[in-house]
This record gives structure tokens, sequence and C-alpha cells, in this order.
């Protein structure tokens, strides 16, 4: 038989079963999270009374202890040997050449006739000149004692005197010309390859070879301006030439007195003694430059320095904290750079994790040595 109150009873148990199954999931839910909020998210209000410090992990960084050591170092340029003397060996005439003594590779003697040309016409000249010199100048003897006694005129006189003159420069003249013809060594040095031979017809464009002294030789090389005050003529500087392991030595002879607007940089000129002949003009150096031992100076390491907007800033170490220190700076070397203000003397300088830091970040220094 069917009871409607059974119906009733039944449909309000399955109602509450509902609920208290909605309340488990909901309290078994709230309690996975409580446990992951306490694993994974563990409350900080323990450590409340803890220094800020405390709650910023240190930055590990590399210092620097800055010395006041006696410092050198290097500075490095390139350069070139250039002959002591040079030049190229030309005619001032034209004709064909009927002499020539270029001894390629061998050492002449200032003056020592190199070359001639046919000078036969001029000498034939001179000749003639010289025949009417010399009759002029009987003549200039003759009209000086008439004109003592009054045989002559002053007049005659000067005439005579005139050609005289006049035919001791025509005479002077042509053998200026016949100088011409020739070509001699300028100075002691060195013959070149020749570019004519005997019979060659010369003129003055044409390069007959070129002449070099190579003892002492100069070598030429320039730095940038920063380092003018610090070398100067009487400096020595080593320098080595291409495939050469050989160190040779130079005495700076001239430095020149302006900058070049273009490279921003001086040129100095050094002398080398060169008696074996083995620096040869033209070659490429490396010249090596020693700096002065500077007492007392601040050098750091480059990585130290941080430039910024308005000037470059280190950072040093100081009580456990990053401290920022404005700087000014000299010369600059290969690996280090001079400090002229902001540090001294025992400050420890960050070499590496620099980059990391602010004003007051706490540090640990892993690891540290002395410039």
């Amino acid at each position: 038989m069917f009871f409607p109150h059974n119906i009733k009873g039944v449909s309000i148990l399955h109602t509450c079963m509902k609920k208290i199954r909605l309340y488990v999931i909901t309290g078994i839910a709230i309690g996975i999270l409580i446990a992951v909020k306490l694993i994974f998210f563990p409350s900080q209000k323990a450590g409340g009374n803890s220094s800020g410090k405390d709650k910023q992990s240190a930055v590990p960084v590399t210092v620097c202890i800055v010395g006041d050591d006696a410092f050198q170092d290097h500075i490095y340029a390139s350069g070139t040997i250039v002959a002591n003397e040079e030049a190229a060996l030309k005619a001032e005439a034209t004709g064909i050449i009927t002499y020539l003594n270029l001894p390629e590779g061998q050492r002449v003697k200032a003056g020592t006739l190199l070359l001639k040309v046919n000078d036969a016409d001029l000498r034939a000249q001179l000749d003639k000149i010289n025949i009417r010199l010399r009759l002029a100048e009987e003549s200039e003897v003759r009209q000086r004692k008439l004109l003592k006694l009054s045989g002559v005129s002053q007049q005659e006189y000067d005439i005579a005197l005139a050609d005289l003159k006049s035919l001791l420069a025509d005479s002077t003249y042509h053998q200026a010309l016949l100088a011409k013809t020739e070509i001699r060594a300028p100075f002691d040095g060195v013959i070149g390859i020749r570019n004519v031979s005997i019979g060659s017809y010369l003129t003055p464009a044409v390069t007959v070879a070129y002449i070099h002294q190579l003892d002492p030789v100069k070598i030429d090389f320039s730095l940038p301006e920063k380092y003018t005050s610090l070398f100067n003529a009487g400096d020595v500087v080593h320098f080595k030439t291409e495939g050469s392991a050989e160190v040779h030595t130079a005495t700076i002879s001239v430095k020149d007195p302006m900058v070049d607007a273009g490279s921003r940089s001086v040129r100095y000129r050094a002398l080398s003694r060169n008696a074996d002949g083995r620096l040869l003009p033209g070659a490429f150096t490396h010249v090596e430059l020693f700096l002065k031992d500077k007492s007392g100076t601040l050098f750091v390491p480059t990585e130290t320095i941080i430039p910024f907007l308005t000037g470059k800033k280190v950072f040093i170490v100081k009580n456990g904290l990053a401290e920022e220190r404005i700087i000014e700076t000299g010369l600059r070397t290969a690996d280090n750079v001079q400090i002229l203000s902001g540090l001294a003397a025992g400050d420890s300088v960050v070499v590496k994790g620099n980059f990391q830091l602010k004003k007051n970040t706490p540090v640990k220094v892993v690891q540290g040595k002395k410039k």
C-alpha cells in the first residue's frame, strides 16, 4: 500500500545528506588551503624584530684594497722606421748618361760622383769664354797702367773693366751649367736600386736611385694628447720590429709642438743606433714606453669604474655595506686608471659585482687583494 507521509520523510533525509556532504567538502578544501599556506608561505611575523639588513640578502663581491705604492705601467704605440737622411737622386740637366757609378746596396761618401750626362757643348762654350776672359784680364791690366799715366780716359778703363766682369759672370754661369750635368752623393749613405743604365737619355723627371743614411735611424710614432706631459725629448723608449723578438732602444729627439686636430695625438721622433744596418726604413715597429714611477699615486682596475651622466663613481665596502664614492680620474693605462680624488689608500673598492649594488646594499666579500 502507498503511504504519502513516508515519501516526505525520505525526501527530507536526502536533502540533509546533501548539505552534510557540501559542508564536509568545504571543510576539506579549507584545510588543504591552510596546509598549503603553512608549508609554502610561512609567516614572517616571527622575525618582525629583525633589522632591515637581515631581510635583504648580502651581495657577494670581489674587492681591491687601494694602495699608495710606487706605480709603473707601460704605454704601447705603433711606429715606423725612417732613414736619418734620404734623398731621391735626380739630374738637373737633360742628356745622354756618359758616366755611371751607382753601387747598389753599397755605402758611398758625400761628394762622390755618381752620374754624369753629356756636357761636350757646355765645355766648348766654357772654353770659348775662358779664352776671351784671359784677353779681357790682360786688357784691364794695360788700361789700368795707362790710366795712372793719363794715357787713357777713365771711361776707356771702365769699359775694359766691365768687359772683364761680364766674362767672369759668363764663366761662372757655364760652370754652374756643367755642375748640373753631374749627380754627386749629398751625404754619406747607402745607394738603393738604380733605375737607369749608361747610355740612357736622362731628364729631370727620372729618379735615378735613392740614397739612405741608415745610422742612426729615426722612429716616428704618435701618442694621445693626454700623455704629452709624461714624455719629452731625452726620454728612452723601447721597440721591436715585426717578426723579431729583439728589443731595441731609442731616445726621443723631438716632440711635435702641436696636437693633430684629426687624431688628437702628438707626433714623436726618436733616434736609434743602427751600426749593423738591420733596421730598415719603412719597417713597422711596436713601441713601448714606460711611465715614470709615481710614488703615492692611487690606481684602481679599470673595471671598478662606473660611468654615469655627470661623472664617474665606484663602490667601496664599509661596515658590511656598499658605499658610493664620486671620483675624478687621471691617467689611464691598459688595465688601470689613476684616481685624482674620491678615494684614499686602504679603501676596499668593489671590482666584481659593483653593477648590482646600490647605496647601503649589504655585501659579502668573497675575494680581496691589494692593488
